[in-house]
């Protein structure tokens, strides 16, 4: 009889020939046989983890030490939030320092990946699949380091373009006019009614906001869109006041008044034309002052928005949520004078750029200059609030590529210019201010009167500036530069 022991193999014996997965395993923790493939994948996934498995504790501190420093600065950066860290961006300080951190942290990996596979047990067995897995991981440091470069080079250049004038959307309009004082003139600023206003405040930010008809020549400009908007940290309140576009006849602030056919509008125009005189400032800011001046409160900043780029930048966030108004105009443009006629139903609509626009500019068919006017602080409020959006940091880098070119920004104060940081500042602030402590006001009836059209020529309607300085001293309180001053007369024809 053969003994059972002669005739079977232990299975448990290992196999010379051919090492089992085991003996690989063990392989890739022994310090003789680290894996450089293994390593490089550890160091890509957290730089110092692969020198940590090579056994290399400072070197792999070393190696970790940059990663932190980086965690910690976005850390700090999203101390506000996602929404504020992604309006960071529109500074390009802020994004020239995020270039620089990517480019660096890229070149980091990429050392932490190299040496980690060089310190690395090369057997000859695995060259093939080790050489593949470094090509790999080091294609995609580079591939998605140099991506979010591109982008942030991009947005760098955007931002930079917002920050200045450059952009040429009102060019003439901030040329200083030298003015050509008449007999008229003369006579008219005798009867000032009031001095130019100045600012009251040190806390109270306002920022007029205009936009401006892109289909129009340099001639014709129209300034549709008169919005002001001011912020009150004491109060922690916010006061959007809109103009409407075809108010005349009112008081110049350098003395004298306007007549009953020249809509406010079109006032720059006016002034480089020579149609209106007296102004001691360019076309632009002396429409800034008049809406100050009428208004009553000090304005810091303005922005002027293009039309078309409006329609751009509600398209790249996926359009706006719109409790809507019924509009019904057989007569809108669409900017392109060819086609006409604008239908918009009444209740929750989802609008595209064209569609925001036409509801925010449609003046026949979805009621008078007035709700027009009320119309665009409600498109205003839905565009902030989709932009205020988490998933729109995702659309960043199109977002400002589409400001960039369509929006130029100032101050009134050179001392105090508006600066990219600013950006998200004021978000940080806006969202810490309650849904109530908004109030919206369109400067329509009762603040205003129909002028006749016997004595304008067109339909114009004027603004009773003793109603407004009444309201303004109760939006502005104290910050009214109507407050502790007699009330001014009634202009109206």
């Amino acid at each position: 009889m053969v003994s059972n022991t002669l005739d079977t193999k232990d299975s448990s014996a290992p196999d010379k020939g051919k090492p089992n997965l085991m003996t690989s395993l063990r392989a890739l923790v022994t310090k003789e046989g680290k894996s450089p493939s293994l390593g490089a994948l550890l160091s890509f996934l957290w730089p110092g983890l692969g020198q940590f498995y090579a056994g290399n504790r400072r070197l792999a501190a070393i190696f970790l030490a940059p990663t932190l420093i980086v965690i910690g600065i976005v850390a700090y950066a999203m101390r506000q939030g996602p929404v504020v860290f992604g309006a960071r961006f529109a500074d390009p300080a802020f994004c020239l320092g995020a270039i620089v951190i990517v480019v660096l942290f890229g070149l980091w990996r990429l050392i932490a990946v190299a040496h980690a596979y060089i310190t690395g047990h090369r057997d000859p067995k695995w060259r093939q699949l080790n050489r593949v897995v470094l090509v790999a991981l080091v294609a995609v440091i580079v591939a998605t380091h140099g991506f979010a470069s591109m982008v942030l080079a991009t947005t760098y250049t955007a931002t930079s373009n917002v920050f200045n004038t450059n952009n040429d959307l009102i060019a003439g309009d901030l040329a200083t006019p030298v003015p050509t004082a008449t007999p008229e003139d003369v006579v008219a600023a005798s009867n000032t009614p009031a001095a130019s206003p100045t600012s009251t405040t040190d806390g109270r930010v306002t920022m007029l906001f205009t936009g401006v008809d892109s289909a129009s020549t340099r001639d014709t400009r129209s300034y549709d869109s008169i919005m002001v908007v001011s912020y009150d940290p004491k109060s922690n309140t916010v006061q959007m006041v809109s103009l409407p576009r075809e108010i005349a006849a009112f008081p110049f602030y350098w003395g004298g008044k306007d007549k009953a056919s020249d809509w406010i509008t079109y006032m720059p125009n006016y002034l480089r034309s020579g149609h209106i005189k007296g102004s001691p400032d360019s076309p632009y800011i002396s429409l800034l002052n008049e809406v100050q001046f009428l208004i009553g409160v000090h304005i810091d900043y303005w922005a002027v928005m293009n039309l078309q780029g409006f329609v751009q930048m509600v398209d790249t966030i996926g359009g706006i949520d719109i409790n809507a108004q019924a509009v019904s105009d057989p007569t809108y443009d669409w900017l392109n004078m060819r086609d006409y006629g604008v239908y918009i139903n009444a209740g929750q609509q989802h609008l595209n750029g064209a569609y925001a626009l036409a509801y925010a500019r449609s003046r026949h068919g979805g009621g008078n200059d007035y709700k027009r006017a009320a119309r665009q602080q409600q498109v205003m409020l839905a565009l902030l609030k989709k932009m205020s959006s988490p998933g729109e940091i995702f659309q960043l880098d199109n977002i400002i590529a589409r400001v960039g070119s369509s929006v130029d920004v100032g101050s009134t104060d050179p001392t105090h210019p508006f600066v990219p940081s600013m950006v998200a500042d004021y978000i940080a602030i806006a969202e810490q201010v309650p849904a109530n402590n908004f109030t919206n006001i369109v400067l329509g009836p009762p603040y205003t009167t129909t002028i006749p059209r016997s004595i304008s020529g067109k339909a114009s309607i004027c603004l009773n500036v003793s109603m407004v300085a009444t309201e303004s001293i109760k939006l502005f309180g104290t910050d009214s530069l109507y407050s502790g001053k007699s009330k001014p007369a009634n202009t109206c024809p």
